[in-house]
C-alpha cells in the first residue's frame, strides 16, 4: 500500500483549510497536531523571518513553561522546535504518522507559505520522503488573483484592526497593499507552477482552482491522486470565510489584474482546458 505525504503549497485564501478538514475526516488520513506546521518556510524563506522569530520564541516559551509529563502543549511546542533545528525530525514525524495503522495512507502539512519555496527545497522534501518509501504529492490551489488579494486584505483587516491602516476594507487599502511582497509573493502562481512542474513533473501534482474545488468531481480527483477512498463532502461548511461588506470598484479590479497580467497569462497557458474568463471574472481585463 502506497503511503503518501500531501505537501500543501497554497495558495493562501484558496480553500486549503476546508480541504484539510475534509481529508482529516477520512479514516485513511493520519491527522497530526496541526494543519500548518510552518517548519519549511521558517527554515528557508528570508521573507518569513518575523514569523520565524515568533515561532521560535513561542515554542521555546511553551516547551519550558511547564515541562511536566503529559503536558501536550509543551510536548508539541518542543517537537516543532526540534523539527526546526533538525529537519530529519520533520520527515520522521510524518513517516511515523503514516505507519500509525495499516490502513493509514495519507498525512499532510498544508502550509500555504510553502508555495514560495525554491526548487532545491522542494527537491529536498521529495527526496527526504522518498528515502523513507513515501510518495510526496504537492497540492496547489489557485484563486482569482484579485479575489485572493481582496480576501487577504479582509483577513488582515480583522486580524490587525488595531492598526489604523487596517481598520477599513476600503479601496485605498487594497491599492496600498496589492503589490507589496506579502501579497505579491503569495499570488505568484506562475513561479510556483514552474517550480513544482520542474521538481515533481506536471502529472504528479494536484492543481486545483478555488472556484471549482467545491464539487464532487474535483474532490474525487484529489482522493484518487492521494490514494484514499472518496467520501461525499459537506460543501455547505466554509471555514475562514471572509465575508464581503462591499465589492471593489471596476477601476481597482482592473489595476490589480493588470499588475498580475503575467500570472493570468501563465495560468491560462498551463491549463488550456480551463476557461479562466468563466471562473476568474477579473481576467477580462488581461485575457
Amino acid at each position: 500500500m502506497t503511503k503518501t505525504f500531501l505537501l500543501g503549497a497554497g495558495c493562501q485564501k484558496g480553500g486549503t483549510t476546508w480541504l484539510y478538514q475534509y481529508l482529516a475526516g477520512s479514516p485513511q488520513f493520519a491527522h497530526g497536531y496541526r494543519k500548518e506546521y510552518h517548519v519549511l518556510d521558517s527554515l528557508y524563506l528570508p521573507s518569513e523571518d518575523p514569523a520565524r522569530q515568533r515561532l521560535l520564541a513561542f515554542a521555546a516559551e511553551q516547551a519550558t513553561a511547564d515541562p511536566q509529563p503529559g503536558n501536550r502543549k509543551a510536548a508539541t511546542a518542543a517537537h516543532r522546535l526540534s523539527m526546526f533545528l533538525d529537519q530529519q525530525f520533520y520527515f520522521d514525524y510524518f513517516t511515523g504518522l503514516l505507519h500509525r495503522t495499516p490502513e493509514t495512507r495519507l498525512a499532510a502539512d498544508m502550509t500555504p507559505a510553502y508555495g514560495m519555496l525554491p526548487p532545491e527545497r522542494f527537491a529536498g522534501i521529495r527526496d527526504g520522503f522518498a528515502s523513507r518509501g513515501i510518495l510526496t504529492l504537492p497540492v496547489f490551489l489557485m484563486r482569482d488573483p484579485v479575489e485572493r488579494i481582496w480576501s487577504q486584505v479582509r483577513m488582515h483587516a480583522r486580524l490587525y484592526e488595531h492598526h489604523a491602516a487596517a481598520r477599513s476594507e476600503s479601496t485605498e487599502f487594497v491599492l496600498n497593499q496589492y503589490a507589496r511582497p506579502a501579497y505579491a509573493a503569495r499570488t505568484a502562481y506562475d513561479e510556483t507552477i514552474r517550480t513544482l512542474d520542474g521538481v515533481f513533473g506536471p502529472d504528479q501534482i494536484y492543481y486545483g482552482f478555488y472556484e471549482l474545488l467545491f464539487s464532487e468531481g474535483e474532490v474525487r480527483r484529489l482522493c484518487d491522486m492521494a490514494g484514499i477512498d472518496f467520501v461525499v463532502p459537506g460543501f455547505e461548511q466554509r471555514v475562514h470565510f471572509s465575508p464581503k461588506t462591499n465589492d471593489l470598484p471596476e477601476d481597482t479590479v482592473r489595476i490589480v489584474a493588470e499588475h498580475y497580467r503575467g500570472v493570468y497569462l501563465a495560468v491560462a497557458e498551463r491549463f488550456p482546458d480551463i476557461s479562466l474568463p468563466d471562473i476568474w471574472p477579473s481576467s477580462r481585463f488581461v485575457l
